[in-house]
């Protein structure tokens, strides 16, 4: 099943402004639902962006196309390594926007003085200081190298600090970073990969700190499992209109998450992600009925 594209409204580019909305406010554009970051109650759109490729090339028009996209829908989470960062930071420049994006920037720590210029790099090129979100990606040294983004914080270089991974096998590191000062943990979950939801996730919300989920198709394995089947018809319920948005309104039905990321390249597959935020999101009883549907497939 194709995803359904929809229209963000007036000011939308032009690259989107034939995309029909299916969620359309009667008088008003539409945007993603917030929620706010526990340790400071900023609110956060629940659909953002994570590290896709474009970012990084010389593709500044589809760049652009994307962040346009993301800002009608409401948007603002971007996940980012040092290649992006100019992209970030002269699309910021250039439409006035350095407030409608939120970058998490990652960082994998060597020395510190290797880290100051890559923080100060960051700051530079993307024309924030401090940082919106310092986050600390796949680390090798965890006790080490978490005690040097705490003190990152402390200096004043990012307004918040996190942890990113994307496997179950580093959970330990994400409970180390939870209960020690991290205003975010990144991590996998989705139906198919649904253990956070067990723990981890709970024990971010007791203290305080906010869920940011990654690879909700599972690295591209989720879409042909579900090649050739039909949406069934009770998801409209919860206003789900594609096989994407099925995938992204189960992660957002849980409560204890505040942001979904998702990768492309593509504005039409952008915006279809980013429609998982508008509407309601799907009940307790209602994502245990879309994993029974899913794995009975």
């Amino acid at each position: 099943m194709k995803r359904r594209k929809f229209l963000q409204g007036a000011g939308a580019t032009a690259a989107i402004s034939t995309i029909p909305l299916p969620l359309l406010a009667q008088s008003e554009r539409q945007t993603i639902a917030t929620r706010p970051i526990p340790s400071s109650g900023e609110p956060l759109p629940v659909v953002g962006y994570g590290s896709s490729a474009i970012f990084g090339s010389d593709d500044l028009a589809g760049a652009s196309a994307l962040l346009d996209t993301l800002r009608h829908a409401g948007g603002k989470f971007i996940d980012t390594w040092p290649g992006a960062q100019a992209t970030f930071g002269r699309y910021a420049r250039e439409h006035t926007a350095h407030d409608d994006l939120f970058l998490a920037t990652n960082i994998r720590t060597a020395t510190r003085e290797l880290d100051l210029a890559a923080i100060e790099t960051a700051k530079k090129a993307q024309g924030k200081a401090p940082l919106d979100l310092l986050q600390l990606a796949r680390p090798d040294d965890f006790r080490a190298q978490w005690q040097r983004v705490r003190r990152w914080k402390e200096e004043g270089h990012a307004k918040y600090i996190g942890l990113a991974i994307s496997r179950s096998s580093l959970y330990g590191m994400a409970e180390a970073a939870i209960t020690d000062g991290a205003d975010f943990v990144q991590l996998n979950y989705s139906m198919l990969e649904p253990e956070a939801g067990a723990h981890m996730l709970p024990l971010a919300q007791d203290n305080g700190v906010a869920v940011i989920t990654n690879r909700p198709f599972v690295n591209g394995r989720y879409f042909p499992m579900i090649a050739g089947n039909e949406l069934p018809e009770w998801v409209a319920d919860f206003d789900c209109h594609s096989w994407a948005q099925f995938s992204l309104k189960w992660i957002l039905g849980n409560p204890l998450v505040n942001c979904a990321i998702t990768e492309t390249s593509k504005v039409h597959h952008a915006v279809d992600n980013l429609a998982a935020g508008l509407g309601r999101f799907p009940n307790d009883a209602e994502r245990a009925r879309m994993q029974a549907f899913l794995r009975a497939i």
